[in-house]
């Protein structure tokens, strides 16, 4: 039987990322039977025309369903669960992708090559940076943007949004949807794979489902990384305090920063001879360590509420 996949995209304030990621879905290579694919966009700013002009353009040209939707709740949950709530009840399988990516013209058919094999309930695979200016030396010598690589099949115990399958059936089973305290800070997609395990789901790996990812200039740079990973610190406290309970949590929470600061404080001693990307490293390792304890007292960072 043909089996049914929708791909899911949230845009927002993307029109031309939104055009280059839709025309990669297009050009997709499919081996027959091909399934049947509905591309689902969620625009975020339903005062934001572009994404709906986008789709209505390519609609003509595109081999799929194309399908536009507005949500005005901003952040990153509200309009992941509005793609759940179109394609989760009439797929077998739902992808995310994001609106400033590029899909491989394998990567659907690598997804599905997997969880057929596997028959897991979410696929995972590298997303490789794609820099639309020349980067700094440093990065690409610290491999900041680049994704592990794994052999096909490897169970892992994580996965993001900018690049996995999720069985459709698993989703309608465990009701399974993105945690809306979430949307504003960034880490909804860690909770939610996080409780898709907990719920028995595993999550495997697919080395060649390739998707690339732009790195605009403002986003290679020290100060970007440290306040990522201060952010994802932050974050990750409070997803431990929810899943296992603050009492629980708050000593975990508290040994990892205790033992990432003076980490972060030896490797930037080091980073005074071995160069920029080993003093950057370590200085995102100390903003893991603060942002993990600012998140023990409650603090977060809204970075999907600004203008983004």
């Amino acid at each position: 039987m043909t089996s049914r996949v929708a791909i899911c995209v949230s845009t927002f304030h993307r029109p031309d990322g939104l055009r280059r990621l839709l025309e990669s879905i297009a050009a997709l290579e499919l081996d027959p039977p091909a399934p049947r694919i509905t591309i689902v966009v969620v625009n975020n700013d339903p005062a934001d025309r572009r994404p709906a002009e986008i789709v209505a353009d390519l609609a003509r040209r595109v081999p799929h369903r194309l399908a536009c939707v507005d949500e005005p709740r901003r952040g990153l949950s509200a309009p992941r669960n509005r793609a759940l709530d179109v394609a989760v009840e009439d797929h077998d399988h739902v992808a995310f992708i994001d609106d400033d990516s590029r899909a491989d013209p394998a990567w659907l058919q690598r997804l599905l090559d997997t969880a057929r094999a596997t028959g897991a309930a979410a696929v995972t695979g590298p997303v490789t940076p794609a820099f639309e200016a020349e980067p700094p030396a440093w990065i690409v010598a610290g491999r900041f943007f680049a994704s592990p690589r794994r052999p096909t099949g490897s169970e892992v115990g994580h996965a993001f949004t900018n690049n996995v399958l999720v069985s459709a059936a698993f989703l309608r089973e465990h009701g399974l949807r993105f945690d809306l305290r979430l949307g504003p800070t960034g880490g909804e997609d860690t909770h939610f794979f996080r409780r898709l395990r907990r719920a028995g789901g595993r999550i495997v790996w697919a080395d060649e489902a390739i998707v690339e990812d732009a790195v605009p200039p403002e986003r290679a740079t020290a100060r970007w990384l440290v306040r990522r990973h201060v952010r994802t610190g932050m974050s990750t406290a409070w997803i431990e305090a929810d899943l296992r309970g603050r009492l629980r949590a708050w000593p975990l929470v508290a040994a990892r920063a205790v033992a990432w600061a003076p980490l972060g404080a030896g490797l930037l001693l080091a980073g005074l001879l071995r160069g920029p990307a080993t003093r950057v490293r370590a200085r995102c390792w100390l903003g893991w360590s603060r942002g993990l304890a600012l998140g023990l007292l409650g603090r977060s960072y809204a970075e999907y509420l600004r203008e983004r």
